[in-house]
């Protein structure tokens, strides 16, 4: 099929489509940019080399290095600007990627990356129409793009999006919320995360207005809103809390129709905030490996089903079942399992994870616990079990606990989720080791292997960590008061 820019061009080539700050673009125009773009990355990255990482904050610049990329028909992978060298030096491998595009800010931190090539993301100075032809239509079955996401065991996996993932998780966002070409979506979210380039999915394909922003400030989007420069907004739970802080006496704009909240779900009382306000907010559930939401709750049902993530979306199919794959009953708890055209079919590299993470029959195996009540409403009990969700980052205890096991004079690490009233949850650390440990000398060896979002934010030092009968770790006992027991006085 012809790509998805083109196909906006040819049917409404003077609607805008890219708000930046205080700049516009069109469709015609961010064509014209892209195609600008595409060819001074075509000077620079070679024609074989099909995979290129992406590195950058938001910012207009990033924007159209993706579509500029796409144009030359390559695979992004798109690097969390949070993580530390280690870690990208991991993701870059298994990638096997040799081309960096990244913002000027990042050059002197990558530097440190061995055998990458960096190509700084650098506007192209003419402003004269491209020459360059692009021939390249998008392969539905073609890899767009690889995120990493991490595992509860052992290193991250790269989750292989194709662009008929993208195209089905667009097509059903636009079912569920009635999104039309009028429409502007405002994206305070990383674009190297999906819930931030899904946005950019369904600009091209739904052919409605984008406004990016470099990061997320309450006033600013509190003021759009306003003023009716957005008519729908992607957020999770830390920047919707600061939005209510921040609402306005008058209201948003008649315009405004929703907010989609991803990330983990709304506090009854920010919901009844949001509902005394009057504003709408679609609770989703999704992950990288379903290219965004595939389950979301309307507005209207959200007091009546408190604490529900809502009903599948167009072409999902989800049903429970326990250890032995056997479907459930209605409110029994078991393990979620999905299909349909947007949920990826392998991870980068994962032979050993196909049977592992999907059924004989092609189902999803999401790790995630929940149930479903008689209306077909699902409820999440809890995220791969131990899952901390803070600001809207998955954070995986696992990883961290490989880290901190390595400190010497370590002899045993638990690392769960603390509640926090602005991040949601925090992870926290309980360490049973040497007499000669500190809390200061853990947290400095911990910021050279981990991003600082991962970095445990209170370091408990314990005697023994609980254990069960059989010698098991019992993680759930730190998260009551019964973890005074186990700690050092």
């Amino acid at each position: 099929m012809r790509n998805w820019l083109q196909k906006q061009v040819n049917q409404r080539p003077d609607h805008p489509a890219f708000y930046w700050q205080d700049e516009v673009w069109s469709f015609t125009e961010v064509e014209q940019e892209v195609k600008q773009w595409a060819e001074v990355f075509s000077l620079e990255i070679p024609t074989e080399e099909k995979r290129v990482g992406l590195f950058s904050r938001n910012s207009k610049e990033m924007y159209f290095s993706i579509l500029a990329l796409w144009e030359l028909g390559k695979e992004l992978v798109f690097l969390n600007t949070h993580l530390s060298i280690q870690e990208l030096s991991y993701q870059l491998s298994d990638a096997q990627v040799n081309f960096i595009v990244t913002a000027t800010e990042s050059l002197t931190f990558l530097a440190e990356v061995d055998a990458v090539t960096l190509i700084e993301m650098v506007c192209p100075g003419s402003k004269k129409v491209s020459t360059i032809e692009i021939v390249n239509t998008y392969q539905l079955e073609a890899s767009a793009s690889i995120m990493y996401t991490s595992g509860t065991t052992g290193n991250p996996k790269g989750v292989v999006q194709s662009f008929s993932n993208h195209l089905a998780s667009a097509l059903a966002t636009q079912e569920n919320m009635n999104i039309t070409v009028e429409d502007c979506w405002l994206c305070p979210v990383p674009l190297f995360h999906i819930s931030g380039l899904s946005i950019i999915i369904r600009q091209l394909v739904l052919g409605c207005s984008f406004r990016l922003y470099s990061k997320f400030d309450a006033k600013t989007v509190t003021d759009d809103l306003t003023q009716g420069r957005g008519t729908v907004i992607s957020v999770v739970a830390v920047m919707l809390q600061e939005l209510l802080e921040s609402y306005p006496a008058t209201g948003y704009s008649p315009q405004f129709k929703a907010m989609l909240l991803g990330g983990g779900p709304i506090s009854p009382k920010a919901l009844e905030t949001c509902e005394s306000y009057k504003i709408p907010v679609i609770q989703s559930y999704g992950m990288t490996e379903t290219c965004s939401q595939v389950v979301a709750l309307r507005f209207g049902d959200a007091a009546r089903k408190m604490g529900s993530a809502g009903k599948p979306l167009k072409g999902i199919s989800l049903k429970i079942v326990d250890a032995k794959e056997q479907l459930l009953q209605p409110n029994e708890v078991g393990e979620i399992l999905l299909k349909g055209k947007n949920v990826i079919r392998h991870y980068l590299n994962g032979e050993q994870w196909q049977t592992v993470k999907w059924t004989a029959d092609g189902w999803f195996k999401t790790g995630d616990m929940g149930y479903l009540d008689e209306e077909g409403y699902l409820y999440l009990v809890s995220r791969l079990s131990e899952l901390i969700i803070s600001g809207g980052e998955n954070i995986y205890p696992t990883e961290i606990e490989h880290v901190l096991q390595e400190f010497p004079g370590v002899k045993e690490v638990a690392v769960v989720g603390e509640p926090d009233e602005k991040w949601g949850a925090v992870p926290v650390a309980y360490i049973v080791g040497t007499s000669t440990i500190t809390r200061e000398e853990v947290n400095t060896f911990a910021e050279n292997y981990l991003a600082k979002y991962k970095l445990p934010k209170r370091i408990y030092l314990c005697h023994s960590l609980p254990k069960t009968a059989s010698g098991k770790l019992a993680k759930h006992r730190l998260t009551t008061t019964e973890r005074e027991a186990f700690l050092n006085k």
